[in-house]
């Protein structure tokens, strides 16, 4: 059976500290007689023998450095793509930003057209403490909580070097700036009333991130 992409990362991270190891071995053994090494024109077949060997230690640490930066980038890119296509397939993820995005353009009409119980708009909905919301208040909420920490979840993993980012953001860019505008609000009310300052710091870091930088169509490529 194949092995997986972090045995492969271990793999080549040994492969390089052993190869580097025995080229630094090998540069401290003629270390000693570093200007006469260097006399090609005096060289006889022993020195072209360590010579050859240090080329050999140094190629080895070289190519197990590029598998580990291609088995790091390899493994992000497929657990970024395997996120997209499985959060893709969550109909109740896409349920719960429908209900957020609907509610917060007109949260009276939107009482009033489902029959649901309740006054407070997005942000006031976390003004208060869950027991003093009503059912269909409470409802909201969660599905609110549960767009904004799927999306927390993905600036940690983006923020944090275990998601690829230009996927991310060729995928998400306008949809995640376009929520984080409609969730800040309510974002600044839960920290205040949570007395928690680092809540969804992540989604905030990345959205700024963005926003700064935009996607633009020569990123495309």
């Amino acid at each position: 059976m194949a092995n997986n992409p972090s045995q492969q990362i271990l793999k080549g991270r040994l492969t390089f500290i052993f190869a580097l190891s025995a080229f630094l071995m090998s540069l401290y053994l003629v270390s000693g007689n570093i200007s006469e090494f260097f006399k090609l024109g005096d060289w006889k077949i022993p020195d072209w023998l360590i010579f050859a060997q240090l080329l050999v230690f140094f190629a080895s640490a070289y190519i197990a450095y590029s598998t580990i930066h291609s088995s790091r980038s390899t493994s992000r890119e497929r657990a970024t793509l395997d996120t997209i296509l499985d959060d893709n397939k969550d109909d109740n993820l896409a349920h719960s930003k429908n209900i957020v995005l609907m509610f917060n353009e007109d949260p009276g009409a939107y009482y009033d057209k489902h029959k649901k119980d309740g006054q407070r708009d997005l942000a006031h909905l976390f003004c208060v403490a869950h027991h003093n919301l009503t059912n269909d208040e409470a409802e909201i909420r969660a599905h609110f909580l549960k767009v904004l920490n799927r999306y927390e979840f993905y600036a940690i993993g983006i923020n944090k070097g275990l998601f690829d980012e230009e996927l991310f953001k060729r995928m998400y860019c306008s949809t995640m700036l376009k929520f984080w505008g409609v969730v800040n609000p309510s974002v600044s009310q839960l920290r205040e009333f949570a007395k928690k300052d680092t809540l969804f710091k992540d989604f905030e870091a990345l959205a700024i991130r963005w926003k700064a930088n935009p996607l633009k169509s020569e990123d495309i490529k």
